[in-house]
């Protein structure tokens, strides 16, 4: 007796595999730093006659100090004002995704323009995340050993680093995921009166989904964007006030239908010749270190 079996019947009348009906999306860094306070928004290039803006620094309030006079009636010369600037660039950032015809109506919806336009909402901040990695990298402390896993006394030593220069909070780490783990993993081994507070769902919903805590009054946020080189991870621990970011906003545009965010816009554009539409994501952005003074970089093992 020949059995009918599933196995003789894909040649013609069965499928060896299908798609299930449900669409689930790949694992990935949702982390958004941009809405989480610890960089400062300094505004739009918009109408300033250029694509670079410095930020001024004075040295007031404080910076200097009263002195002793020479004597009852001296004349005292001048004291200097110290000053300085920290200049950020907005340039063009940008993804396409093209989906044809065919694949949009041989489809059962899961992907198709108007999804491949909501996705860009996480692709616009992931490109502000590596920004932001891209200038911490460019701190001139460091603290960490090159090939060493991170551990709470490297993190001490950014907090010292920060306190000498005088550095107010709030204070923040942003830190490879690898980082986060070695630093959770020196945590057991310690005693005394350290302390960490994990991040609860309230936090998460107030700060983002990259936040993971606060260990020593520090706001501890993780991506995966943080570079890696020579081994190492180059995450860091900075004060409010050392990272800022200017966006540029396109106002016009002409022939497209378009969908705007607050700091980007998507554009739908039709190939009527090759039956494909094209879903396009546009910003204008800069991130850059305003004061080296308040930040360190946090160089761990990788």
């Amino acid at each position: 007796m020949t059995a009918i079996l599933h196995s003789n019947l894909e040649t013609d009348l069965r499928l060896a595999s299908a798609l299930a009906a449900n669409m689930r999306v790949l694992l990935a860094d949702r982390a958004s730093l941009r809405t989480t306070g610890a960089i400062s928004f300094l505004g739009s290039v918009n109408g300033s006659l250029t694509d670079t803006l410095a930020e001024r620094f004075a040295g007031l309030d404080g910076y200097d100090a009263f002195a002793a006079a020479s004597s009852e009636n001296s004349d005292e010369s001048s004291t200097a004002l110290t000053d300085a600037s920290a200049s950020i660039a907005v340039a063009r950032q940008v993804i396409r995704r093209d989906i044809s015809d065919l694949a949009v109506l041989t489809g059962n919806g899961g992907i198709s323009p108007r999804r491949l336009a909501a996705s860009m909402v996480g692709e616009y901040e992931q490109g502000f995340n590596q920004l932001v990695a891209n200038a911490i990298d460019d701190a001139s402390t460091d603290v960490g050993s090159s090939g060493v896993d991170a551990s709470i006394s490297d993190f001490f030593d950014a907090i010292y680093t920060l306190e000498i220069a005088n550095v107010e909070g709030p204070l923040f780490a942003v830190l490879h995921p690898r980082q986060v783990a070695d630093l959770t993993e020196s945590l057991r081994s310690e005693g005394g009166a350290i302390q960490y507070m994990a991040a609860t769902q309230e936090m998460l919903n107030a700060k983002g989904a990259g936040y993971v805590g606060s260990l020593l009054g520090v706001d501890i946020h993780k991506i995966s964007k943080v570079n890696s080189a020579g081994g190492n991870r180059h995450g860091a621990v900075f004060g409010l006030g050392a990272l800022g970011y200017r966006v540029g906003t396109v106002e016009e545009v002409i022939g497209n239908t378009v969908i705007r965010a607050d700091e980007f816009i998507i554009e739908f554009e039709r190939s009527a010749s090759q039956s494909t539409t094209q879903v396009v994501g546009s910003a204008y952005l800069g991130v850059g270190i305003l004061e080296q003074g308040r930040i360190v970089g946090f160089v761990t093992d990788a």
